[in-house]
């Protein structure tokens, strides 16, 4: 046998070496939030006492509330649990009164356009809460009660005339 078969041949006997296997990969991505935990919210409904147009400035650029108007309420929040706090925000700007910025505009049909409702955080003293305005409280407590104070509020531009005066708005709520 010559030396030529005797290569091919051991080359065509021996096993050739595998080749490479493509390898797939594929990507995962996996998105979440934790959240902190949740309250109830109980909603509020509150009348407000009737004033007088008297009660008000009596020139059409005075300003002022009527004292006699102050109720107050508190919203509450109960079963809270896995929370250190809330972010309440009240209202959105289309809330506003058109001249009076920081208060709720009189949204009762028919009512004067020169009335406000002016919150703030106690009748008596405390900040004023502004439509669209977040405010963040902290709490660890299974309840959480955020008292406040509505206030009837003459703007600049006119006078006060009798007619229904009200506002509502949705508390937006979130915990930490």
């Amino acid at each position: 046998m010559n030396l030529t078969k005797v290569l091919v041949t051991l080359l065509l006997a021996s096993p050739l070496p595998a080749a490479a296997q493509e390898i797939s990969r594929a990507r995962i991505d996996l998105n979440g939030t934790l959240l902190a935990g949740t309250c109830t919210a109980t909603a509020v409904s509150k009348n407000m006492p009737a004033v007088g147009v008297n009660a008000f400035p009596q020139t059409a650029a005075g300003k002022g509330g009527a004292a006699a108007s102050y109720t107050d309420f508190t919203i509450n929040l109960t079963a809270c649990s896995s929370v250190t706090g809330a972010t309440f925000v009240f209202g959105t700007d289309a809330d506003r009164h058109a001249t009076e910025r920081d208060s709720f505009r009189n949204k009762g049909a028919g009512g004067s356009p020169y009335i406000a409702i002016w919150l703030r955080g106690s009748c008596s003293a405390g900040p004023t809460y502004q439509p669209a305005q977040a405010v963040t409280k902290t709490f660890t407590t299974a309840t959480y009660s955020f008292p406040l104070c509505a206030q009837y509020y003459k703007s600049a531009g006119g006078l006060v005339t009798q007619g229904p005066a009200s506002t509502s708005f949705i508390v937006t709520i979130t915990y930490q």
